[in-house]
């Protein structure tokens, strides 16, 4: 296809930058600079990842380090497979489908390294949803009619939260390697309700819900290293769910990596590019029906084949009223491209705010592939503040 030969053509791309800048910095600072450079510290702008990469460096023992971060996200517009979807055409196959969904998330962290060889790290969330749909026509639930128009669906509340120890695998003078062992704790609610075009509560759609019901590992591993004014670094990562939720089900497993590089500007500003591509499959359920189930008696789509969205493992055939609440339409592959800023208040704009670090990154995606109907995302925004400092 081709836009995934522009994908990989992108991502070429960044592979190939980050093993030459290398030989073009060594090339052309001097052996001061050399020397200044060839160390990380929690001092150049550079020294950590893109604010959308988590889990990326270490630090020193008695170190403690607060963040915040403000995520946004939009999502618009319906993709089966990489084929656009127009509206009209899913609502021949349901009576309602998603047309557009924001996302806000306010994040907070904190990271504190007892010892030199570990980092603890904890990280906790509140995010808020907004989906906005779109229903085909007028039909009967609770021995009432309503109309299936434009309707809206909101929830909010805290998120899961992940626990990590970073553990640095090697420490050298220009790059490091850290495994992230890190796990995930079903804090955020499943069970959000809702009105779907009606007046009626029901469970909200998968993509509403604050948590994933389940026990999660999050292993990770980065490279990162520096060369003269440049920085670069890839991360492996995952998200495997252990068990099913109090619900029935259970989100696929979540694996994804990324690449940057970035070029330190000065003392207290870089600028920098990354790549990334996730993989994440369908959910699995063992539930024979539930609340996000609607059975054919109760919502007739006037003879529209539905074959292709049922449930397999039901016992019975059953039809879900809109792609947003059916399992086996929840997966797919993404892969974006973002730029990014760092910067660290320096030293002379006062002894208060010195060495605090403010950054934000922009993210939009170049290649999208989902098990669809599914909305297609449109960009990510990402800001933070992060400070560090010795508590002994």
């Amino acid at each position: 296809m081709k836009i995934g030969k522009k994908v990989w053509v992108a991502f070429l791309a960044l592979l190939l930058c980050g093993s030459t800048v290398g030989v073009f910095a060594n090339g052309i600072h001097t052996s001061s600079e050399e020397q200044s450079t060839s160390q990380v510290t929690s001092n150049r702008p550079d020294s950590h990842a893109p604010l959308g990469v988590m889990g990326d460096h270490a630090h020193d023992a008695g170190e403690l380090m607060l963040s915040y971060r403000f995520m946004r996200m939009a999502m618009g517009g319906l993709l089966d497979g990489t084929d656009t979807l127009s509206t009209e055409d899913a609502l021949l196959d349901y009576q309602m489908v998603p047309t557009a969904m924001r996302m806000q998330m306010h994040s907070f962290g904190a990271m504190f390294a007892p010892h030199d060889s570990v980092t603890l790290m904890a990280m906790t969330s509140y995010r808020s949803n907004l989906m906005e749909m779109e229903g085909a026509h007028t039909h009967t639930t609770g021995g009432h009619d309503h109309p299936v128009g434009h309707q809206e669906m909101e929830s909010a509340g805290l998120g899961d939260l992940r626990l990590s120890a970073l553990i640095p695998l090697l420490n050298a003078s220009n790059v490091d390697l850290i495994l992230n062992a890190g796990v995930s704790i079903p804090t955020g609610a499943i069970d959000v309700e809702g009105t779907h075009g009606g007046d009626e509560l029901i469970v909200l759609p998968y993509p509403m819900q604050l948590g994933s019901g389940s026990f999660e590992l999050r292993p990770a591993v980065t490279f990162a290293g520096t060369s003269g004014s440049w920085s670069y670094g890839v991360q492996a990562r995952a998200a495997i769910p252990l068990n099913e939720n109090s619900r029935d089900y259970r989100l696929a497993p979540t694996v994804g990596s990324t690449l940057w590089s970035a070029r330190k500007l000065n003392d207290w500003l870089s600028i920098s590019v990354r790549g990334s591509i996730q993989n994440w499959g369908n959910i699995t359920t063992s539930a024979e029906h539930t609340e996000m189930e609607a059975s054919e008696d109760e919502h007739d789509h006037d003879g529209h084949d539905h074959d292709s969205h049922a449930a397999p493992d039901a016992p019975t055939q059953t039809f879900y009223m809109s792609p947003t609440m059916d399992p086996n339409l929840q997966g797919g592959t993404r892969a974006n491209l973002a730029a990014g800023v760092n910067f660290v208040v320096p030293d002379r704009l006062g002894s208060i705010l010195a060495g605090q670090r403010l950054a934000v990154e922009i993210q939009m995606p170049v290649y999208q592939n989902l098990d669809g109907p599914q909305m297609a995302l449109g960009w990510t925004i990402v800001a933070g503040w992060q400070y560090a400092f010795e508590l002994w």
